[in-house]
């Protein structure tokens, strides 16, 4: 333990490629014989290299703008990061159990037709079908809960289908990625993998204001 308080600092700035030469040099001479020390860098490695691997799953524009309005300032988001690398499985812990409660709860929740994107549709209520009319083009991302989805026109975009079919006229076509959920533990990880990304777009955007 003394070991490791001795060595904090150092591997902190080292995570942050922002340990100097000098430091850098010097830690490496110690993970040579401090096994503690090597094993919590290695753990510290994996821990950004899963968050930087989910960096391309896409997100809501306005996310990291809504994100940072309600940021408080740099002194507290300082103490904020502090207490956040002393309780990581804390804090893994209750997101996770967070995304569980609410996606299983929207899982159930969301029985009749729901779209979510454009407004150049038709939507039939009562046949929970929804047509991208022939020559029209939806700019954007479609979300469909418990219908059908029929592409005559073109959708310049992704597309999520929750308990969903899709139909593809001669004249029908998706530029972007189209993902279909049909089962609840589907629901769920769907949700864990938007939170993922949501995490890295206020990574970002807080390396920037700072």
């Amino acid at each position: 333990m003394k070991c490791e308080q001795n060595f904090d600092r150092i591997i902190e700035a080292y995570i942050d490629n922002e340990a100097t030469p000098a430091e850098t040099k010097q830690l490496h001479e110690h993970l040579n014989h401090c096994e503690s020390c090597k094993q919590r860098v290695q753990e510290l490695n994996k821990v950004i290299a899963f968050v930087q691997s989910s960096s391309h799953i896409a997100a809501p524009d306005d996310f990291t703008a809504s994100v940072m309005k309600k940021l408080p300032q740099k002194r507290q988001m300082s103490k904020w990061k502090q207490w956040t690398r002393k309780h990581p499985l804390l804090i893994a812990a209750a997101v996770f159990f967070l995304l569980m409660a609410t996606s299983l709860s929207m899982w159930n929740d969301e029985e009749q037709l729901v779209v979510k994107g454009s407004t150049k549709l038709s939507i039939n209520q009562e046949n929970g079908v929804v047509i991208v009319p022939e020559g029209e083009v939806i700019e954007g991302d479609l979300t469909i809960h418990n219908g059908k989805l029929q592409v005559e026109g073109e959708i310049k975009g992704n597309v999520l289908l929750v308990n969903s079919d899709t139909y593809y006229a001669s004249t029908g076509h998706v530029t972007g990625e189209i993902h279909e959920v049909n089962q609840m533990l589907e629901w769920v990880w769907y949700h864990i993998k938007s939170f993922l990304k949501d995490v890295v777009a206020l990574s970002n955007g807080k390396e920037t204001t700072e």
